[in-house]
This record gives structure tokens, sequence and C-alpha cells, in this order.
């Protein structure tokens, strides 16, 4: 399992927990829609592809290091979580996807 480039997140939980986002998308399509405000589940996984996607343009670019204040500085907070925290980032991925996979108890 490789590495992104300065980051210690391996890509396979980044691309698990997309894939487990888009599948819950398609299970909830035919469900009455809510938004991520009011499902803390959809509100937990727009946390974490905010994290897992800031880390990642991070490590790319360093585009995010202008914006350290304001309403942009939430990104680059976002990107400092995910790089300080991400063992544990990658656990909640990793959960989440699995979490997301599994079937729903009716």
């Amino acid at each position: 399992m490789y590495t992104l480039r300065g980051a210690s997140q391996p890509r396979s939980l980044t691309l698990l927990c997309l894939l487990a986002s888009v599948n819950s998308f398609l299970q909830h399509d035919s469900q009455l829609r809510m938004s991520a405000l009011f499902n803390f589940q959809s509100l937990l996984l727009v946390i974490l592809l905010v994290i897992c996607t800031c880390t990642y343009v991070q490590s790319q670019t360093r585009i995010l290091d202008r914006n350290k204040t304001g309403i942009l500085g939430i990104f680059w907070k976002a990107a400092r979580i995910g790089e300080r925290l991400s063992p544990y980032v990658s656990m909640a991925c990793l959960f989440m996807g699995i979490s997301l996979l599994l079937p729903a108890k009716a």
C-alpha cells in the first residue's frame, strides 16, 4: 500500500470513504432527502471528506498556506488536522466506510 507524498494516510482509505459515500447516496436516493446538517452520520461524512480532501491538496500543493485566517482558514485547519491526526482520521474513514457499506437496520 502506498501513501501520498508528505502524508501518512493511505490512498485506499480515502477511496474507500469516497466509495462508501457514493454507495450511501445511491441507497438513500429513493428515500426522503435530508440535509447533512440534520443527519449526524452524513455530517460526519462531510467533515471527514473535507479533512481528507484538504490534506491531499496540502500534500500536493501549498495553496492552503496562504489562507490561514478568515473563512478560508477552515480548510487550512482541516489540512492540519489531517496531517497531525492522520491515524485517527484513517480509522474514522475506515469505520465510516464500513458502516455505510453494511445494510441499515429497518
